[in-house]
């Protein structure tokens, strides 16, 4: 299967190094900073990538327009968890947190077969306010979307149980459209653990001190 793909808050374009491998092609995407943009349309030219802020009508209109026109049927969107992350300052009228809200503004435009949404585990006791109400975030999503879409049940993962060097914990909704008729899960997370070791153990030492290792060094500190 084969998917045009819809990046939001896309920054330098990290989160899909790999998706052409897989099928999933990057068509237009959306960053708000200058220098990220930049790196994005150095490393993926082909991509019509939307300088600017989402929120501004003009700019969100003129994204949605290219989406639709490049049959987008998959968004990605990663929103800004600085106003979520516990290593911020968790404000609750962060205006940040409601980025959300052009996140599910852009699926119920598009109306794509499948889309991502990541950010940090605090993201699901995060409210914003709506009308005079302050509803979790999770909430809202179930309320505008679960009419048409279906979600993920184990929505908090970690990268190092699917074989990543790194401890990172992250919430991340998969959401696929009804009449697709799949259920869309993560992966059961797997027993073996990879190290930084186990990763990168083979390279030469950083310390500058050190010009040159021979195999038999490099071997001796993997074990």
């Amino acid at each position: 299967m084969n998917f045009n793909c819809l990046s939001l808050f896309a920054s330098a374009g990290v989160a899909e190094t790999y998706f052409a491998n897989h099928g999933i092609n990057v068509k237009v995407a959306s960053e708000l900073l200058k220098e990220r943009v930049d790196i994005y349309r150095h490393l993926y030219p082909e991509v019509n990538m939307f300088h600017g802020d989402i929120t501004d009508k003009d700019n969100y209109s003129n994204i949605i327009k290219a989406a639709q026109k490049a049959e987008c049927d998959f968004i990605m969107a990663t929103p800004p968890c600085q106003g979520m992350s516990s290593a911020g300052k968790m404000l609750k009228d962060d205006p940040r947190n409601r980025l959300i809200i052009n996140v599910v503004d852009a699926i119920k435009d598009i109306n794509p077969k499948f889309a991502i949404i990541e950010n940090v585990p605090e993201i699901l006791t995060t409210k914003i306010k709506i009308e005079d109400d302050w509803i979790l975030i999770t909430d809202y999503l179930t309320a505008e979307l679960g009419e048409s879409y279906t979600f993920n049940e184990r929505k908090v993962v970690n990268a190092m149980n699917y074989k990543v060097p790194q401890s990172r914990e992250r919430c991340i909704f998969l959401l696929a459209r009804k009449d697709q008729n799949i259920h869309w899960e993560f992966p059961e997370p797997s027993e073996e653990l990879i190290t930084m070791r186990m990763a990168i153990g083979d390279l030469p030492s950083l310390d500058p001190d050190v010009t040159d290792n021979t195999e038999e060094e490099r071997l001796s500190r993997m074990n």
